[in-house]
């Protein structure tokens, strides 16, 4: 049997980078906080078509991923508040004319 050891520092390390997704029905956005910079990143798939993705840190804490794909659009901004710790989105998914999912809120704190 292996002993490991993990300082602190080790510890803290390990939690500095925080990924996950969420998705909007058809709209699937996953992203990836480094909290040693702090920045996130994110990209978006509407239908697994990736639509795009952004970088959000203090200097431009909000930005837009939006594109269709024929049958669907999709627009989602996100806006980090890095003294609140908050990651929150507003989001508009779209196919064939009719609204699929619209709505707003916390996306993540961290």
């Amino acid at each position: 049997m292996n002993n490991l050891t993990l300082t602190a520092d080790q510890a803290k390390a390990m939690g500095q980078n925080i990924s996950g997704s969420k998705s909007f029905g058809p709209l699937t956005l996953n992203y990836n906080i480094d909290l040693s910079i702090p920045q996130i990143s994110a990209s978006a798939t509407l239908y697994g078509v990736s639509i795009g993705s952004v970088v959000i840190n203090p200097n431009s804490p909000s930005a837009t991923i939006g594109g269709n794909v024929g049958i669907a659009k999709a627009e989602l901004t996100l806006t980090a508040n890095f003294q609140s710790n908050e990651l929150d989105y507003n989001v508009d998914v779209e196919a064939f004319g009719h609204t699929i999912y619209s709505g707003s809120g916390k996306l993540f704190s961290w």
